[in-house]
């Protein structure tokens, strides 16, 4: 006897606990507050959802086979391009519960952000400046937050329909499976839960919003990012379509003539490829997409995080993660994050502040990840006064090391300017010899080196370096995502920007002070 129906599990009863216990889930996490709910939201998306998830995997075969015999016969070639899309969402859920347990562990309260009116920036003697070869000025604005609300409205769109799904089923109840027909109100009710968390992340889009800065488009054709974004999904979904096409092929090769297998192989290869370069695509339409601040003096003392780096290392920072041949790992690929280093680094800092970062000299595109602002051509010395500003009134500096000469001064300045809660410091990847040659630059004030620096760390961060209040350091390793399946610098710089996090949030409620 089949040991699920001795115990009188069915398909029918497993659909109903898995319905009750998501509605219980969502009902406690609704119901708790904002910080409170993204670390409870965190703690699932890490624990149970990736083990509920496994469980309906190994469901699909069993429940398919008993209740629709017929229908697994037919399609059972599929199973393994639907577990490959499901062994991503596991590998892809503790990332985004990482996410989430990181932004709701913290609780900086923003300075406003208002921005200047034309009148006050005109009595501040200021003219808005424009990105290289810009024609002309724009007026000032602040970005909508266009993700949301596109999850927003899906997640609108998803709830809907699990509401629909009672009327369906008692208009025309000899329609549909069994399994359907008897989880019909609790499909209902989580289409009600559904929609209302909906309406809580409109409301987030709108938060997030209004604490951004004003700030002009990099360019008037807006098209282009328009049209890039276009395309990067039309590859994803080639790529996605592809790979998973030619595992089905090679999972039913019994069935088709023998050259099938060794066309189908290739064709995986070459998804996986399509599907790379459709997330370079939108890391592309990002930067054509992306905003610039036209001067320092629109920021607020203490609203934002300072980013400082040497300009040579920018391509490698803010380039995504990628492997060779990822269609030869199926799925996983699917995994892998499509945000640069950089975009990674600010999101990590985002409860921080909005990541700021001057944009290198004769830079035609800006990166994606912080936001840029041009200085204006000036003589040689002179960028140093309005970065010592910015410096001063960051709510938090966060310096990549380098043997630079301009790395050099803005690490010796953010070491004399800067409360040591203040500063956290990036160790690039760089060997023993160049670290050592910064320590004896400024009088030994880093902590010594270890035996793991190289200039081979696969990381464009292998180190961070935060300070206790008389100074003191602590440098804290990045583990690397070589061999990690998580993949995702986000998650490797956690441990390390908890403490420095820790230490500026006990700073500020001491001081009552946002920035230096």
């Amino acid at each position: 006897m089949n040991t699920g129906l001795a115990l009188g599990v069915t398909p029918t009863s497993a659909l109903r606990f898995v319905l009750i216990w998501g509605v219980s889930m969502l009902a406690l996490v609704g119901l708790s507050g904002r910080r409170l709910r993204q670390q409870l939201a965190g703690l699932l998306f890490q624990t149970a959802f990736p083990v509920l998830l496994a469980v309906v995997f190994v469901a699909i075969p069993w429940g398919a086979s008993k209740e629709f015999p017929q229908w697994w016969e037919r399609w059972w070639t599929y199973a393994l391009p639907v577990a490959t899309l499901l062994l991503a969402v596991v590998f892809w859920l503790p990332q985004q519960g990482a996410r989430l347990s990181w932004f709701g562990w913290w609780d900086f309260r923003y300075p406003l952000t208002t921005p200047h009116s034309e009148t006050a920036r005109e009595e501040a003697g200021e003219a808005p400046s424009v990105p290289p070869g810009a024609p002309g000025e724009r007026p000032l604005a602040v970005p909508r937050q266009t993700g949301l609300r596109l999850l927003a409205y899906l997640l609108l769109l998803v709830g809907l329909a699990g509401t629909c799904v009672p009327t369906m089923v008692l208009s025309h109840r000899d329609s549909y499976p069994q399994w359907l027909v008897s989880n019909g109100f609790l499909l209902g009710v989580t289409g009600l839960f559904v929609m209302g968390y909906a309406g809580k992340l409109l409301v987030l889009a709108r938060t997030r919003r209004e604490r951004d800065f004003p700030s002009l488009p990099v360019s008037e054709k807006t098209w282009v990012g328009a049209l890039l974004w276009s395309a990067a999904w039309l590859c994803c979904l080639a790529g996605v379509t592809m790979t998973l096409g030619a595992m089905s092929v090679m999972m039913g090769s019994a069935d088709h003539l023998w050259w099938a297998t060794y066309i189908a192989f290739p064709l995986m290869i070459v998804g996986g490829a399509v599907f790379t370069q459709g997330r370079k695509t939108f890391l592309r339409a990002r930067r054509h997409r992306a905003r610039i601040i036209p001067s320092p003096r629109i920021l607020k003392a203490g609203s934002y995080t300072l980013y400082l780096r040497p300009f040579d290392d920018d391509r490698r920072r803010t380039a995504i993660h990628d492997i060779p041949l990822p269609g030869a790992v199926g799925g996983l690929s699917l995994v892998l994050s499509g945000r640069s280093a950089e975009e990674q680094i600010a999101d990590v800092l985002r409860p921080v502040g909005p990541l700021i970062a001057v944009g290198a000299p004769g830079e035609r595109l800006p990166h994606a990840g912080a936001v840029r602002m041009y200085l204006p051509k000036t003589p040689k010395e002179a960028w140093q006064e309005p970065v010592r500003q910015l410096m001063r009134r960051s709510r938090l500096t966060v310096l990549t090391l380098g043997t630079s000469e301009g790395t050099m001064w803005e690490l010796a300045e953010a070491l004399r300017l800067l409360p040591p809660q203040r500063l956290v410091l990036f160790l690039p990847s760089m060997d023993g010899d160049d670290y050592e040659r910064i320590r004896a630059e400024i009088g030994s004030r880093l902590p010594p080196g270890p035996p793991w620096l190289a200039h081979s760390h696969r990381e464009p961060v292998q180190g961070v370096i935060h300070f206790d209040a008389d100074w003191t350091p602590t440098l804290t390793p990045v583990m690397s995502t070589r061999h990690n399946q998580r993949w995702n610098l986000f998650v490797a710089l956690l441990p390390g920007m908890k403490a420095a996090l820790t230490s500026l949030s006990e700073h500020e409620g001491r001081t009552g002070r946002h920035c230096g």
